[in-house]
């Protein structure tokens, strides 16, 4: 009888507990992206100022064809979460489904706080 509960509590899956596991930390990808919870740097590219960041990947899709299309900025605003500073830091929420945007948190600037999509060239580790 003894050796059926024995046997029960091996069979028996235990649920994880996050203290059991090693520490875990944010760090670039191998390809020299970031992964997620990885604090990075928003960066120019192109003829760009300052970093848009974009409500969804929807709307950043939306935005540079509307962009390309010359349409007024009254247009594209409705699409943004906020204009971020060069030079503002992030924290990457995940990496898009598509690997061309990252989900942010800007941490850092006059727009610490705002929430939105960014393509992945606006940012470094």
């Amino acid at each position: 009888m003894h050796w059926l509960v024995v046997l029960a509590l091996l069979l028996v899956p235990l649920p994880a507990r996050a203290e059991d596991a090693p520490p875990r930390y944010a760090q670039a990808a191998m390809d020299g992206r970031v992964s997620a919870g990885s604090t990075a740097t928003l960066v120019p590219f192109g003829s760009m100022t300052a970093i848009i960041v974009w409500r969804s990947a929807v709307a950043m899709d939306e935005g540079f064809a509307l962009a390309k299309s010359s349409a007024s900025t009254i247009t594209v605003l409705p699409l943004v979460s906020c204009v971020a500073e060069s030079g503002a830091k992030v924290v990457i929420g995940e990496t898009g489904s598509f690997d061309n945007h990252y989900v942010v948190t800007v941490t850092s600037g006059p727009q610490a706080g705002c929430q939105g999509v960014v393509p992945i060239p606006n940012v470094r580790p």
